[in-house]
């Protein structure tokens, strides 16, 4: 029923029921859990601040960011792709 009022906005009823356990057993956090292995280097303060820039410069206010949002934006970048693109 969430699903159909927000659409991609919302979880599955299966993370939902995943995450009712999580809080059953006793977690309280609904950060991530650390990770082994090699940290993140794709988010970093300076990245965030520099996509919040391009997001505040192109993004009406009131507008929601979303998935549609970003396909659109990003149909003018596969278009030039595709051009460029050798045909095969």
């Amino acid at each position: 029923m969430l699903q159909q009022a927000y659409r991609e906005d919302c979880m599955s009823r299966t993370q939902c029921h995943e995450w009712y356990q999580h809080f059953k057993s006793g977690r309280t956090s609904i950060e991530d859990n650390p990770k082994s292995g090699r940290p993140s280097t794709s988010v970093d303060n300076d990245r965030v601040e520099k996509v919040l820039a391009v997001i505040h410069q192109n993004v009406v206010r009131g507008e929601t960011v979303n998935k549609e949002f970003y396909l659109n934006a990003l149909k003018p970048l596969r278009a030039a792709v595709l051009r460029k693109m050798p045909e095969t």
